[in-house]
């Protein structure tokens, strides 16, 4: 089966239930995060602050004054009680009749309280200035307690905000710790995975090569042993028609000395005695012959020669073979 790549299936990063519960968790509390700051004494502290800003500079009417209206009427009263008494009392000096001296002391004496009322003004304005005053200062007191109630109201609540970002930052931190760790070890065995895979890629891909090289191999092995396979078949041609030439040239001239020797007899017992004696060393067979060029030639092609060469080697030898079975047969 030929090498099929594979295109490498990416996996989707899904958050563990560990990521999912700080998640969940963070984003509860940020659906508690407390509101706005809303106070309960800032109206009545504005109004009191407007009414100490738009009260005034300090007036002062003695007509308006109440107090000093009462007093002036009691003293009115008692100065003309007194008036009366006066002049009665001096009536009574004169033996009953009223005179000019009476009425003199009568409206002297009732005088005399009215300028004790008149005397009494810078007092009421005193005491006025005072009550002015006490009611500024009564402000500014209603406005501090309120104002104190205000600061201890508004720390709570930053206390309770920064509570909040507190645990805030607390759940943040864990949640992205919890995913940064989560999607690092994905991300490692992602590539873990992704090198697994290419190794089994590469793997398959050099069991292919190595396959498609064995079978190359083979068919050139096939070929060579295929081309020795006529390479021998010619040689063993060529040497088979050698042989052939050679037996009918060895044919050809024992006719020949057989001619010879007819015609003088002892010729050829000569050539004869000298054939025998001279080449009984160097006498093999055909078939001698023949087997040991082929061994030498098997041989030769063991220990890694080409059957080019063997059958070069092997051609040589058969000549070397030639020249002594024709010589000394």
């Amino acid at each position: 089966m030929a090498f099929t790549y594979v295109p490498y299936e990416k996996k989707e990063y899904k958050q563990s239930d560990t990521v999912t519960q700080a998640q969940n968790a963070l984003q509860q509390h940020q659906q508690n995060k407390p509101g706005e700051y809303q106070s309960q004494w800032q109206g009545q502290m504005n109004d009191l602050l407007s009414k100490y800003q738009n009260r005034g500079p300090f007036q002062y009417d003695i007509n308006a004054d109440a107090m000093y209206q009462q007093m002036v009427d009691r003293y009115m009263q008692q100065g003309k009680q007194a008036m009366m008494d006066t002049m009665g009392q001096a009536a009574a000096l004169t033996g009953g009749y009223g005179n000019s001296y009476a009425q003199t002391v009568g409206q002297q004496t009732y005088q005399g309280y009215l300028q004790g009322v008149n005397d009494m003004m810078p007092q009421f304005y005193q005491m006025a200035l005072d009550r002015y005053q006490m009611e500024g200062d009564d402000l500014l007191n209603q406005y501090g307690l309120l104002s104190d109630q205000e600061d201890t109201a508004y720390s709570r609540y930053m206390d309770q905000l920064n509570r909040y970002y507190a645990e805030l930052d607390r759940l943040q931190g864990a949640y992205e710790s919890e995913r940064d760790y989560d999607y690092g070890r994905f991300s490692d065995d992602q590539s873990f995975d992704y090198g697994m895979f290419r190794d089994d890629q590469n793997f398959q891909y050099q069991l292919d090569r190595d396959q498609l090289e064995d079978t190359r191999w083979d068919e050139q092995w096939a070929y060579q042993q295929e081309r020795d396979k006529i390479a021998d078949e010619q040689w063993q041609k060529e040497f088979d028609e050698s042989v052939r030439q050679y037996n009918e040239n060895m044919a050809w001239q024992r006719e020949q000395a057989s001619r010879r020797g007819g015609g003088g007899g002892g010729g050829g017992s000569r050539s004869g005695g000298s054939g025998n004696d001279g080449g009984s060393n160097y006498y093999v067979t055909h078939d001698q012959m023949v087997k040991e060029v082929n061994q030498f030639r098997k041989d030769a092609m063991n220990a890694g020669m080409s059957a080019q060469e063997a059958q070069k080697q092997a051609n040589l030898l058969a000549g070397e073979w030639y020249q002594q079975y024709g010589k000394y047969k």
